[in-house]
């Protein structure tokens, strides 16, 4: 039996797939998840593309922490949905393509709260401003994908 065919036979998350709670709990907290680091992460884009231009960049540092207790909401949510049918997940063009996005959409992120702190203090730059909308599409891209994931079926 490999490890995820292991981990799939918790009773964790044999609860999650067969219960009548655990996948609606699950979901629940998947979606909460990621309203609070989505959220906080497209004002953060938003504020680099001069949307509450009064509002410092500062400002975020309090934020910020909230959306990483959002990312381990959701890597945990993720994880425990994942695993109830990981076969299909992985074979799942939605799924491979939200992964992706996500990883892209977290660099990105990255990428972008560094380069704002290099020009705090100045305007900022046209290409932080193209970086930021690029990072407002894979977020949305990949909350897209997140939904479609269901609607795809896997050929057996």
């Amino acid at each position: 039996m490999n490890f995820l065919e292991a981990l799939s036979q918790t009773a964790l998350i044999r609860w999650v797939g067969e219960s009548d709670w655990g996948y609606p709990i699950v979901l629940t907290s998947h979606a909460i998840g990621m309203a609070l680091v989505v959220g906080i992460l497209l004002m953060f884009d938003l504020r680099a593309l001069g949307v509450g231009s009064r509002i410092p960049f500062a400002a975020f540092r309090t934020y910020f922490p909230v959306a990483w207790v959002g990312l381990v909401i959701n890597v945990c949510s993720g994880t425990l949905l994942f695993l109830i049918n990981y076969t299909a997940f992985l074979h799942n063009a939605a799924f491979i393509t939200k992964i992706s996005l996500l990883i892209a959409a977290a660099l990105g992120t990255w990428a972008l709260a560094r380069d704002i702190a290099k020009e705090c203090g100045g305007g900022i730059s046209r290409n932080t401003k193209v970086l930021a909308y690029a990072c407002i599409a894979l977020w949305i891209g990949a909350i897209i994908a997140g939904r479609i994931i269901g609607y795809i079926s896997v050929p057996e």
